[in-house]
């Protein structure tokens, strides 16, 4: 920054009353006249305020006069490291330790690394100031900054808040350090949280590449539908059990071996073909049902039951 009559950034002259007397900086009101013509100029600008730290115990301790030489030295540094076009102003009025550095065609990043020198310059600073009784040699001077971004439709006075916001915090956090406008904390995961999580993805993973294993094995041919038999519902107390088999038939039917039949007792070894039919079918032996049957399917089934029943309480 120039000390020209006129604003670097939009070339409108300053007045008498626009400038601090002290540091020649722009004072305040010159500041605030000149603020919004450089915040509309510029895609994104950049506003940092700066503020001395434990000022009043050097006017305290050194007198007024030892506080006017740290300003001045604080000024000349904050021109040094501003461009041309960048609006530096004294904040506070009278007596304030307190300045503002508008900073056009800045992004955050760029404001940040443009402090933190300006931080790093004013902390080296030696200043050499009269007092009672000789010279003295102050070389402990340190400021605090905060950091703000905007746009052309940002307002001044919003913007001043924000940033200011940020130096309270640079100060509550020890001083002597630069801030910008709190940003969301990260969510710390606990580790043993994130090993969870990628078990499971792993296992969601597997189960995912599941159907595509049991796709391959259905695509094999398969063979003819089986029959289903459902054998009734049996009932033994408390419970009832209703059973159903899948029975392949065998490859050749198998024919169980039949019982030889028994011939009657005959009165006589011939029988006269006079004789009536109806008393033929009395000698005969009752027609009793036979537990051999010629259906494979059913010799399954009742083999079935009947090592279903071994298992059932009597």
């Amino acid at each position: 920054m120039t000390t020209s009559p006129s604003c670097d950034s939009c070339g409108r002259p300053h007045g008498r009353w626009a400038t601090d007397r002290l540091t020649l900086l722009l004072d305040r009101w010159g500041w605030d006249e000149q603020a919004p013509h450089v915040l509309a100029a510029s895609p994104s600008t950049a506003l940092v305020v700066v503020d001395l730290d434990n000022f009043k115990r050097v006017n305290d301790r050194y007198g007024h006069v030892a506080g006017d030489a740290v300003l001045k030295a604080v000024a000349d540094t904050l021109k040094q490291r501003t461009r041309k076009g960048d609006l530096v102003g004294r904040y506070g009025g009278h007596g304030g330790d307190e300045f503002l550095i508008l900073l056009p065609g800045t992004v955050l990043e760029e404001a940040l690394a443009v402090t933190e020198r300006v931080r790093q310059d004013i902390r080296s600073l030696v200043v050499q100031a009269p007092t009672h009784g000789g010279t003295v040699r102050i070389d402990t001077i340190t400021a605090s900054f905060g950091v703000a971004v905007g746009d052309p439709g940002t307002d001044v006075q919003a913007l001043i808040v924000e940033a200011d916001a940020a130096l309270r915090h640079a100060k509550k956090t020890g001083r002597d350090r630069v801030r910008a406008p709190k940003q969301p904390r990260p969510m710390r995961v606990p580790l043993a949280l994130l090993g969870a999580c990628a078990a499971g993805v792993v296992v969601i993973s597997l189960v995912a590449d599941a159907p595509k294993r049991v796709t391959q094995v259905v695509a094999e041919p398969l063979s003819p539908a089986l029959p289903t038999i459902t054998v009734p519902a049996i009932t033994v107390p408390p419970s009832t059990v209703t059973m159903t088999a899948t029975v392949q038939p065998p490859p050749r039917p198998v024919v169980p071996p039949q019982k030889p039949k028994q011939s009657p007792t005959r009165t006589s070894s011939a029988v006269p073909p006079s004789v009536d039919p109806s008393v033929r079918a009395v000698e005969r032996p009752p027609t009793t049902p036979t537990t051999t049957s010629a259906c494979p399917v059913c010799d399954v089934v009742e083999g079935a039951m009947e090592d279903f029943r071994s298992f059932m309480p009597r």
